[in-house]
Formats: structure tokens, sequence, C-alpha cells
């Protein structure tokens, strides 16, 4: 059976309002093959993300969410003024064709704070801030863990150490092997 081939790797982080936020991303790739193995390229379809955030030292798990994909609308009303509450709680699902990458986000941080907090549509019903507090961190080092669910294919999994520096131009993601 023809599977799509999914890696999940680091994409650039995103300034928002002007550099007062900086958001972490990743981009889930479905690789094309090429030459004889052109005909096993195949499209993910219902593809959705967990994140798993652990604490760097116990690895023990704090939380759970379901990545927001960055390709899909914000789950605001057209005015930008409001929060539409059903789209923030609706977790959409991603089809990605061979060579695509949309990527999703991980993380927010506020310029000048210590604390981080993991961002998906949720974060929309803290209008003030982004910051939902049961997804608050406060260590320096956690372990994101994103599992990648498709129609086609279950449990692809990689790991990434989330670095929350108290300087914004520190706060970053990277590869992580135990």
């Amino acid at each position: 059976m023809k599977k799509p081939h999914l890696v999940v790797e680091i994409e650039n982080p995103s300034d928002v309002h002007q550099g007062k936020y900086k958001i972490l991303n990743l981009k889930v790739k479905n690789k094309r093959s090429a030459g004889i193995l052109k005909f096993s390229n195949q499209t993910a379809t219902q593809v959705r993300v967990y994140l798993t955030f652990k604490d760097f030292a116990s690895k023990t798990d704090l939380f759970t969410t379901i990545a927001r994909w960055n390709t899909t609308r914000e789950p605001l009303t057209p005015d930008y003024k409001t929060v539409d509450v059903g789209l923030a709680l609706t977790n959409q699902r991603e089809v990605i064709s061979p060579d695509e990458e949309p990527s999703l986000s991980v993380a927010i941080k506020k310029s000048g704070e210590i604390e981080c907090y993991a961002f998906n549509n949720e974060s929309y019903l803290q209008q003030a801030d982004f910051a939902n507090p049961k997804w608050k961190i406060s260590d320096d080092k956690v372990i994101v863990i994103a599992k990648v669910q498709t129609a086609e294919v279950e449990n692809i999994e990689a790991s990434f150490l989330l670095i929350n520096k108290a300087v914004l131009n520190q706060f970053s993601i990277s590869k992580y092997k135990e």
C-alpha cells in the first residue's frame, strides 16, 4: 500500500505584533520520491498533530495540545475584533500533497515575560495576550513530542527541545535526542 512519507522539521519562528510576541513553529513535510519510486508518492489526508510537552528533568508529561495549522484561518470574526468561538474550538485537519510542508504553531512568548505558553486555536480565547493558563511553561527547557496522525499513517513522532529564555531572541526550538 502506498503511504505518504512524512517528517516533522523545525520551521522559522513568527514575529507577531511588530516583534512584541514570538511564535515557535514546526512543519510537517511530505517528502516526494523520485525516479522509479515516484509511483509511491501519496497525499496525506486528515492530518492532525498532537504536541506533548514534557518536563525536561523528569520526562513526565505536563500536557498535550492539538497543534494549530498556520495555513488555516485564524479563529477571528471577519472584522478581526472578536474571537469566533466555533473556530477557536475546532481542531482543523490538513491535507498534505507530496512536496508540501505546512507549518504549525508550538509556543508563544511575549517580550519581557519569563513564561511562554503552548499555542493553538484555543489560545485566541485569551484575547489579551494568547496566554492560556493551562498551557503555561515556566521552566527554561521542556521536551516537545510532535505526534502526527493521518488517515494513511499513524504515529509518526519527532522530539524537540523548547528553550524558554527570558530574552525573546533566545526563545527557540531544536531537535532533541535522548
